[in-house]
């Protein structure tokens, strides 16, 4: 399901989740995470695509986990150093 690409390869995003600057001491980041995927993909249509970005490079299992038990799809993971992770996830259609 992990489709690795370029950064010049990225898919343009119709949104855009941004938790690089989220740090809990209590490493709860990817607990919070999901949920607040998923909140921002109810607000958006189907087929279009959402770019997470976090800094906590743990969520890479996290998001893919989550992303085979909803049926969304994810169009690409990419690792910017020095600790930047941007996935490109597709809302899926109905």
């Amino acid at each position: 399901m992990s489709v690795e690409r370029e950064t010049g390869a990225a898919p343009a995003p119709d949104a855009v989740l941004d938790w690089a600057s989220a740090t809990p001491a209590d490493g709860t980041i990817c607990a919070l995470l999901t949920p607040a995927i998923k909140a921002k993909l109810r607000e958006m249509a189907p087929g279009e695509v959402l770019e997470v970005r976090v800094s906590d490079m743990t969520a890479r299992d996290d998001i893919t986990s989550w992303l085979r038990l909803s049926g969304h799809e994810l169009l690409a993971m990419i690792e910017e150093p020095p600790q930047l992770l941007r996935a490109y996830l597709r809302k899926k259609r109905g």
